[in-house]
């Protein structure tokens, strides 16, 4: 139910922060309280066989990384650094002017959108229509735009706000949810996509991390993999549109990933009835350019040949003194964003969006924030750059629209599928293969590893050797209880103990 998917309130950063010395009852109350709420958001964010076996939340303001200096910052937690982000709706007629205090989800997004097209969502979605934003009429827009800015805390917007003025703007004139959060953990790029693109929760529509752990091959895979959307096991609004219009209306999706793309524009022809759609994303290969899976999506003829490389090469090669001379080290700069509005407006100018009265789709993700976050943080002079070309590009991206749909024809939504976290304290980053290394010198002193996979570090899980486990008669219990107390984590729970919470958030 809509009341279940807002029931989680992921941590409040000045409230019940553990690690803060003795505590009174009333303080080990409200962190018993907290480690519920963890575990429930953990629980909604489970999916059997893409999930590890245990599931940790690290201390706030801490998180666990790799050893890439492109991802020194690591989101993941329900902190509220990850978990609150912007959400606000623009279009007048049909968007009310509005400020909200009332806590939102990102699976609110989908019953209001389908609304506005006068259709209903999937069985599988939940949430509510965020029905206050929505002036009273039965006119329906020619187009819909949902921008997903990647990696955006909610705070940016005013943090930021003089490099912000087209988005300060349509905040202004719009309708702003100031309390919206993430309610489930893992808080990643593909979960957050799915959960806004589908109007579900991970526990259903399946995308629970951004890297799965094979267990049958002994090996990681990205999600989606080969490009494949059939992964995701519920219908993303664009899905149930695509099958009502017959295909009529245009669908288009385009990010800086596949684990972005795929969760807003859902199957295209892979799916039964359904046709195919204009979607693509980036590919960190080669010349950096854009692919697309042709069994289920349309490649736009605009980015056949738009490469990055003409991009950073242009740039000589840098930016605020980085490298950026390659497809991976590109991301990490706002030219990467640049690079993103020119190939979304050289899609839009292309397609025939607003033509007719049957509502077209625009289902973006911008990639960049995330990126420049990860490598340089939330508090950067490099954050402050790639925000402010962001901002150029939407203004390009509604100038375009409502240029083809015409002036109060079209609804624009703007999110995120998670924040950033900030700076840590002197030790606050703990590092994946001395966790490893710690566990193993605990458990495995005499050689071997409990651990199978430890890669996707954002997803605060590790995938554990159960097997070898139960011969050396260690429980999972017992590596909890050994990571809340060495590392330490501020929770630990084990496989079973979240399969115990989701089948308690089923029975209500």
């Amino acid at each position: 139910t809509a009341a279940a998917c807002r029931s989680v309130a992921p941590a409040d950063s000045t409230a019940g922060a553990p690690g803060a010395g003795p505590a009174s009852t009333s303080a080990v109350a409200a962190t018993v309280s907290q480690r519920e709420a963890w575990l429930e958001a953990v629980a909604r964010g489970y999916f059997p066989g893409r999930s590890g076996q245990l599931f940790f939340v690290p201390r706030e303001g801490e998180f666990v990384v790799g050893r890439n200096p492109l991802y020194a910052f690591m989101h993941g937690s329900p902190w509220s650094y990850d978990t609150h982000i912007p959400l606000l709706l623009y279009g007048p007629p049909f968007i009310r002017t509005l400020v909200s205090g009332e806590r939102v989800s990102q699976q609110d997004l989908v019953p209001t959108l389908a609304e506005l097209l006068g259709t209903v969502p999937a069985a599988t979605a939940v949430g509510r229509s965020l029905r206050e934003a929505l002036a009273p009429g039965t006119a329906r827009p020619r187009v819909i735009v949902l921008l997903v800015a990647d990696g955006t805390r909610a705070d940016y917007f005013d943090t930021y706000r003089d490099v912000l003025p087209t988005l300060s703007r349509l905040r202004r004139e719009g309708a702003w949810f100031g309390n919206a959060h993430v309610t489930s953990v893992p808080t990643l790029t593909a979960v957050g996509h799915a959960n806004i693109g589908t109007g579900a929760e991970p526990r259903v529509h399946g995308l629970a991390v951004n890297n799965l752990f094979n267990r049958i091959t002994g090996k990681s895979q990205a999600v989606y993999d080969g490009l494949d959307p059939g992964e995701m096991m519920a219908l993303t609004l664009a899905d149930i549109w695509n099958i009502q219009t017959d295909g009529k209306a245009v669908i288009i999706g385009q990010g800086g990933a596949i684990r972005a793309t795929a969760g807003l524009v859902g199957h295209g022809a892979c799916l039964i009835d359904g046709r195919p759609v204009l979607a693509a994303s980036y590919s960190a290969t080669g010349d950096g350019g854009w692919e697309t899976n042709e069994e289920c999506y349309r490649m736009p003829q605009a980015l056949q040949a738009f490469t990055a490389r003409r991009y950073w090469t242009e740039a000589g090669g840098t930016w605020l003194g980085h490298d950026i001379s390659s497809p991976t080290n590109f991301r990490a700069s706002a030219v990467f964003q640049r690079f993103e509005g020119d190939a979304l407006a050289a899609v839009l100018e292309a397609a025939p969006i607003g033509a007719d009265d049957v509502t077209d789709l625009v289902l973006v993700n911008l990639k960049g924030p995330d990126y420049v976050g990860h490598a340089y943080g939330p508090a950067s002079a490099e954050i402050r750059e790639e925000l402010a070309e962001l901002d150029r590009q939407v203004a390009r991206i509604v100038g375009i629209i409502e240029r083809k749909a015409g002036a109060g024809r079209y609804v624009l939504a703007v999110a995120a599928d998670h924040g950033m976290p900030g700076e840590p304290k002197p030790g606050g980053r703990y590092y994946l293969d001395e966790i490893v290394r710690r566990i193993d010198a605990r458990f495995t002193p005499g050689g071997g590893s409990i651990v199978q996979f430890f890669g996707d570090v954002a997803s605060n899980q590790i995938h554990m050797d159960t097997a070898k486990m139960q011969s050396l008669g260690i429980a999972l219990r017992d590596v909890a209880d050994f990571l809340e107390t060495e590392v330490p984590f501020a929770a630990v729970f084990t496989e079973d103990e979240v399969r115990a919470a989701q089948a308690r958030i089923r029975m209500r």
